[in-house]
């Protein structure tokens, strides 16, 4: 082995370990520092620091093997890497079943309620792949997010065809739609007791046309078995910048006290659903689970990407699971499952609940 080639192994071995440790210091900011823009965005990474740290840790222990000038030192640098990427799995490991429940096993005594929720990133309703998957899923409930009502309503109108196309079962009868257009709930149960609540939000310089910096809350009830269920439409702001962060937590704020008022007027089972744009592992929303007592629960019991950049298949390299589910104590999850791509920048979130209080008669 020449001297060249031995210098440029040990290099690369302590860029490794390096690496390995920045990549830990970053995943580690949203557990240390969540109330910052940044750190807390570092939660949506998680995945991919702990791939880099312990990827680098690795190549850094087989670097051990080689000399080094100041070998001491680099091997207080693996161990270092070492330690810190340990610490980011077992603090992910510790917030991931913070607030998750196991799945109920399958039961015929009680009712379910299978709830598709898709962020449409303006996909047609029409779309030919969309509607062959909805029918394969056959939910009785469909929440849509970024849906943009207006330009639906337009697309269905050119072609000469009533809302949801023709009647073809994959839309039900009853649907909902949010006053900004954004947020919509078609559902075979009647749908009663509909609020929209508007949290304005900041806009930025240079924003197009099918950005609103305003969002929704939508909130409804559905009637179940004779019961009324509660379900709650989430889509808060993208926070990709600091301005845009910080309408998202004032959306959150104001969803906290909606479903904290809605407990108190109608105390029936909460279903709170759609891309959260928020990680499992962020504090803030764990926080508003812990604070509205609800529980969640992941496809096989991990947080899997829902949100990819680029191409479907890279998402677990440049994705995030920000697409969620929480319910109140009284509902049971009996699954959670991601969908294919079809079409849109997220994977379709389904999930299969039971209402332990509606029994069938």
């Amino acid at each position: 082995m020449s001297r060249m080639f031995r210098k440029l192994l040990g290099l690369a071995a302590w860029c490794a370990a390096l690496g390995a440790i920045c990549a830990s210091a970053l995943g580690l900011s949203s557990f240390l520092a969540p109330d910052y823009w940044l750190s807390d965005n570092m939660s949506f990474f998680l995945w991919q620091f702990l791939y880099a740290g312990f990827g680098g840790v690795l190549l850094g222990a087989i670097g051990l093997l080689l000399a080094h000038r100041f070998q001491a030192l680099y091997r207080l640098t693996v161990a270092v890497a070492a330690i810190a990427i340990v610490s980011l799995a077992v603090l992910t490991g510790f917030r991931t079943v913070e607030n998750t429940i196991d799945f109920v096993q399958p039961s015929d005594e009680v009712h379910t309620l299978k709830i598709a929720s898709i962020n449409l990133e303006a996909l047609f309703l029409g779309d030919p792949i969309l509607e062959a998957y909805l029918e394969e899923v056959d939910a009785d409930v469909i929440v849509f997010q970024e849906t943009i009502w207006n330009l639906q309503k337009w697309q269905w109108q050119r072609r000469g065809l009533p809302i949801g196309g023709t009647d073809n079962g994959i839309y039900p009868a009853n649907y909902h739609v949010g006053q900004l257009g954004g947020l919509v709930v078609f559902s075979r149960f009647p749908i009663e007791d509909t609020a929209s609540i508007v949290i304005p939000g900041v806009s930025m310089p240079g924003a197009n046309v099918y950005h609103d910096a305003d969002r929704e809350i939508l909130s409804l009830s559905l009637l179940v078995g004779g019961q009324k269920v509660n379900l709650v439409a989430v889509h808060p702001d993208s926070p990709r910048t600091q301005p845009r962060w910080q309408n998202k937590r004032s959306y959150l704020d104001i969803m906290d006290e909606a479903i904290a008022q809605l407990r108190q007027e109608n105390p029936a089972p909460i279903v709170a659903i759609g891309d959260w744009n928020s990680a499992p592992w962020s504090a803030r929303f764990q926080g508003s689970l812990t604070q509205n007592d609800l529980k969640t629960a992941y496809p096989n019991g991990i947080p899997q990407p829902t949100r990819y950049f680029y191409d479907y298949r890279l998402r677990w390299i440049i994705g995030a699971p920000v697409d969620q589910v929480a319910v109140s104590d009284d509902v049971g999850i009996e699954d959670v499952a991601l969908g294919p791509h079809i079409g849109s920048d997220h994977r379709p979130l389904i999930v299969t609940l039971q209402l332990a209080e509606v029994a069938k008669n």
